[in-house]
């Protein structure tokens, strides 16, 4: 999977660019690092390596999911996850369980963008609007400003209770974040400096903070209440792929690397989505952007078609943490695993 700075097929650009995976890259180029990079390895190489055990997965009934985006856990306990193929929204149980589809004429490649109490966002990039789901039904939604890109643009939406944020992106378009109102109008603007594939990720409520995700550099935007943007570098983060981010960035290579798909925040914990060759990877991450986890799935192996596009955590009673996985390929499904803090761990 991969982009090249001249040619950008619609749907990838509305919904999420593409980059070369590890597995997927041309290995005869130079293997050198930035400073910064090569010291994040070095403190990756220095930590254990802990373990995420598996507790169920499913593709849904009759293999229903085709192609599952985005994942959430639901104030109800349910897990919630977005299928911008069939256009639906899936539930499940706790235990796996299939609870039910929610879907709607006015769902066009549904992302999930925050869900409270009784109710959960739902963003239709088409429709360029979001709305809002409550008992299995859209009860309204909020149309988003008019100043995007029509065509050739990313969108990404957070919604949480009382804040609603957006980010637009896209070649030869001022990118920003901004907050909306209930009706979808900026309230507050905030421009996105440099190049618009930096800032190509999924947008994420931590807190009172909103955190805007790249998923082609191990970087991400923080804007706290009251503030403006600020940058957070992942201090420890690694990947085979850091070489290629170099040889992109310096213009010598048309594709970029798919670094990260996705993270998800946990009490002070970012729990960041870390691309393989094939396995499942889990860093996690303090406030500071500073690698404390490295967690992998049970016997990693090999696999070319393995591609996760998002997770969602939530902390147990017990003080282990649930780590809920959609995966695109080899098969559409959606796993739940399990991770306690321990000896392993330091904690």
């Amino acid at each position: 999977m991969s982009f090249s700075r001249s040619f950008f097929p619609v749907l990838v650009l509305l919904f999420g660019l593409t980059g070369c995976l590890p597995y997927s890259c041309n290995r005869i180029e130079s293997r050198r690092l930035f400073p910064a990079d090569s010291l994040s390895r070095q403190m990756a190489a220095a930590l254990p390596v802990d373990t995420l055990r598996l507790q169920w997965t499913t593709t849904g009934p009759e293999d229903a999911l085709t192609h599952p985006r985005t994942v959430l856990f639901g104030a109800d306990g349910r897990l919630y996850v977005a299928d911008t193929e069939r256009n639906g929204v899936f539930m499940f149980e706790g235990d796996g369980r299939f609870a039910g589809e929610i879907a709607d004429a006015a769902f066009a490649f549904p992302y999930l963008a925050g869900q409270w109490g009784d109710t959960l966002a739902v963003f239709n990039p088409q429709a360029r609007r979001v709305d809002y789901v409550r008992d299995g039904a859209v009860v309204g939604g909020v149309p988003l400003p008019a100043d995007v890109p029509r065509r050739g643009g990313l969108l990404y939406v957070a919604a949480g209770p009382g804040r609603l944020f957006l980010k637009a992106i896209g070649q030869d378009f001022d990118g920003y974040v901004a907050r909306l109102d209930a009706q979808g109008a900026v309230v507050a603007r905030h421009p996105l400096a440099g190049p618009y594939w930096r800032h190509a990720g999924l947008l994420r409520l931590w807190g009172d903070s909103l955190l805007s995700l790249s998923g082609f550099r191990p970087v991400l935007d923080v804007l706290p209440p009251g503030g403006g943007l600020d940058t957070l570098a992942l201090a420890g983060f690694d990947s085979p792929m850091l070489a290629r981010s170099r040889l992109f960035m310096l213009g010598e290579i048309d594709e970029p690397p798919l670094l990260t798909a996705s993270a998800a925040p946990a009490g002070d914990r970012l729990f960041v989505l870390n691309m393989r060759p094939g396995w499942l990877r889990v860093d996690i991450y303090d406030r500071d952007g500073r690698l404390r986890h490295v967690l992998t799935q049970e016997k990693p192996a090999f696999n070319q078609d393995y591609y996760p596009t998002d997770l969602a955590v939530r902390r147990t009673d017990d003080g282990a943490f649930e780590v809920a996985v959609v995966v695109a390929r080899p098969a559409p499904a959606v796993a739940l695993y399990r991770w306690r803090p321990g000896l392993i761990s330091g904690e």
